[in-house]
C-alpha cells in the first residue's frame, strides 16, 4: 500500500471519528434539552422545600409538648407528694402546671395546623415526585430511537478509533506529520483523490508531470493549487 493511500485511509476513519463525535455531541444536547422533566423536576424542587420547614415546625412544636408535658408531670408528683408543706409555693406550683396546660393546649391546637398543612405538603410533593416519574418514562420512551443511536454511535467510534491506531502503523513519521500539518488548513480533509486528472477537491487540472509523479508513487504528491496531498484510490487510473 502507498503512503498516499494509507494517508488517504487513516483521514477517511479520522473524518469517520468526527462525524460520530459530532452526531454524539447533538445527541447528548437533545437528550438534555428536555423543558418537560426540567419543569417537572423543578416543581418536586419546589414541594419539597415547602415540606422541609414545616416538617421541622412540627417536630419542633412536638417537643416542646413532651417537654410541658413532662413537667407537668413532675410539678403534679411533687405538688401530691407530701414534701412540699408552705401554702405559697404549693399554689406557685399549681399555677405553674396551670399555666404549662394553656401553654400546651395553644400548642397543640398550633400542631394541629401544621399536621394539616403537612399532609398537604407531603400529597403535593407525592403527586410531584409521580409526575417527575411519569414525564421521565414518557420523555426516555420518545426518546428511545436517541438512547439507541446513541449505543450504536459510541461502538462505531471505538471501532474507528482501533482503525485509526492500526492504519498509523502503515505511516511513516515525515509524512505523518505533513498529514497533521496540513489538517487544520485544509478542514480535516489534507488528502484528496485525483479524479481523471482533477483534484477532487479543489477542481484544478493537475500538470502532467504531476500526474506521471503520482503515478509512479515515488513519494507524495501534492495538488498544484491546493496542496493537498494527491491519491489515486484503488480502481482509478
Amino acid at each position: 500500500m502507498s503512503q498516499a493511500l494509507a494517508l488517504y485511509q487513516l483521514q477517511e476513519i479520522e473524518l469517520g471519528i468526527l462525524r460520530c463525535q459530532k452526531r454524539l455531541s447533538e445527541i447528548a444536547s437533545a437528550l438534555e434539552d428536555s423543558q418537560a422533566v426540567a419543569e417537572a423536576r423543578a416543581r418536586l424542587e419546589s414541594a419539597q422545600k415547602i415540606l422541609s420547614p414545616l416538617q421541622t415546625r412540627a417536630r419542633s412544636l412536638e417537643l416542646e409538648i413532651q417537654s410541658n408535658a413532662d413537667k407537668i408531670r413532675a410539678t403534679d408528683e411533687r405538688l401530691y407528694s407530701g414534701s412540699v408543706r408552705n401554702p405559697k409555693e404549693l399554689q406557685e406550683m399549681q399555677q405553674e402546671i396551670q399555666a404549662l396546660r394553656r401553654r400546651n393546649g395553644d400548642l397543640e391546637d398550633a400542631l394541629l395546623d401544621v399536621m394539616l398543612a403537612v399532609e398537604e405538603a407531603e400529597a403535593a410533593l407525592n403527586a410531584a415526585r409521580a409526575n417527575l416519574q411519569q414525564v421521565t418514562s414518557d420523555w426516555e420512551t420518545n426518546n428511545q430511537t436517541l438512547l439507541e443511536e446513541q449505543t450504536r454511535l459510541k461502538n462505531d467510534e471505538a471501532r474507528l478509533i482501533e482503525q485509526r491506531r492500526q492504519a498509523l502503523s502503515h505511516i511513516n513519521a515525515e509524512n505523518l506529520k505533513l498529514y497533521n500539518a496540513l489538517k487544520p488548513r485544509r478542514h480535516n480533509q489534507p488528502v484528496a483523490v485525483l479524479d481523471g486528472d482533477t483534484c477532487a477537491a479543489c477542481g484544478v487540472e493537475q500538470t502532467m508531470a504531476i500526474i506521471s509523479d503520482l503515478d509512479r508513487g515515488v513519494s507524495l504528491v501534492k495538488c498544484m493549487s491546493c496542496g493537498r496531498i494527491l491519491v489515486r484510490k484503488p480502481g482509478k487510473a
